[in-house]
Order: C-alpha cells, then sequence, then structure tokens
C-alpha cells in the first residue's frame, strides 16, 4: 500500500510539472483581462498657443484580450483598452472626465519558474475613439457644459508574474508604463490633444485553452 501511494504521488507530480508547462505551449489559446489604476498628471495643448495645461488625473483601465501561442512561450493577439479618466484643473474647481476604446496587436513571452509561476514581459499598441467631457466659459463668465470627440493611440510594456492554479487558469500581476495620446479636431476651442504617461499595477486572470490532446 505505501508503495502505491508513493507511486501515485510521484505520477500525480509528474502530471502538475508536465501541465504547467502545458499552458504555453504552442497552439494554446489565451482568454482574459486586467484591471489598473494609476494616477499622475496630463497635459492639454492648444493650437492657438504654445502653450498647455496641466491637470491632476487618476485612470481606471480594463484590458480584454485574446492570444494565440504560435510558438512555445510565445503569444501573439489583440488587447482592447477601455479607459476611464478624470482630471482636476490645478487650482480651480474645474472637473473633466475622459473614456476611451481601442483596439490592437499584443504580444508577450513567458519564462517558466518551476512548475507553477511564470514571468513574462509584454507590449502592445491601440488605436481607437476618445470623448471628452468637461466645461467651457462664455464671454460674459458663464461655464457652460462641452463635448469633445478624437481619436485616442495607447502603448503599454510591462513587466508581469503569473501563478498557475490550475492547467487552465492563471492569476498574474503586471508592472506597466503607459503613454497615451487623445487627438482632437476642435478649431473652435482650439484644442489639439492631450498627453497621459503614467506607470501603474495591474492584475489580471487569464484563462488558457489548448487544443492539444495528449
Amino acid at each position: 500500500m505505501k508503495n502505491l501511494f508513493t507511486s501515485l504521488a510521484a505520477l500525480w507530480l509528474c502530471l502538475a510539472v508536465s501541465s504547467s508547462f502545458a499552458q504555453t505551449s504552442k497552439g494554446t489559446f489565451l482568454l482574459g483581462g486586467a484591471l489598473g489604476f494609476s494616477s499622475g498628471h496630463t497635459n492639454t495643448a492648444y493650437n492657438y498657443s504654445a502653450t498647455s495645461r496641466k491637470e491632476k488625473q487618476s485612470t481606471i483601465g480594463i484590458d480584454p484580450n485574446v492570444s494565440y501561442f504560435v510558438i512555445d512561450h510565445l503569444s501573439v493577439g489583440l488587447v482592447t483598452p477601455l479607459t476611464y479618466m478624470w482630471s482636476k484643473l490645478d487650482g480651480a474647481d474645474q472637473k473633466t472626465t475622459y473614456t476611451s476604446y481601442s483596439v490592437g496587436p499584443l504580444i508577450r513571452y513567458y519564462f517558466p519558474l518551476g512548475s507553477q509561476w511564470a514571468i513574462f514581459p509584454e507590449a502592445s499598441y491601440s488605436y481607437g475613439w476618445t470623448v471628452t467631457r468637461g466645461y467651457s466659459y462664455l464671454s460674459g463668465g458663464d461655464r457652460v457644459p462641452v463635448t469633445y470627440r478624437g481619436n485616442t493611440r495607447n502603448l503599454q510594456g510591462g513587466l508581469g508574474l503569473v501563478y498557475f492554479l490550475n492547467p487552465n487558469i492563471g492569476v498574474e500581476g503586471k508592472f506597466r508604463y503607459q503613454s497615451m495620446r487623445d487627438t482632437y479636431n476642435r478649431t473652435d476651442v482650439g484644442l489639439d490633444h492631450s498627453d497621459n504617461n503614467a506607470f501603474d499595477f495591474t492584475i489580471g486572470l487569464q484563462v488558457y485553452l489548448s487544443r492539444n490532446t495528449q
């Protein structure tokens, strides 16, 4: 009985180790997303002057993604960042909100650490649409709400750590740098573009769907 128990335990250990590497093998699909929060400053430039306006800002982002492992440990796919940001002009009671949605390519590579851990560098670039809601002041001093629409581009790069709960689910944390630029075409108010660059930390959940039958 003792020998049987030892043999079963050894078999289970071998299967657990082999399955941990199967998650990132060629032919596996990766589905999931990440949630992140950051705070910092954003700079808004106007095309009628060489000056820009600096605002304190906070950002919440959700990044759904789908990828495919083209070779062992290397996945390529698409990411669709959804970002909500709010900012306040320094020294003024004026709040502005930004909502953007974009889509673009994503690439990451896994470096296994033992049987259940791996680290991965990741990079993505996406392009899409943005809506900004704020206020404009009339000549008499009255404040009226305004909405600006434009385009956004989002460049991200980071380093993450994943823990495999089982052969199909991984929980991950990631430090990343994010550079966003929203571009507008509002010649009536002189609005040109807005830049937001920040470091943040995201927490995500990924599902690994392998087509391998062995």
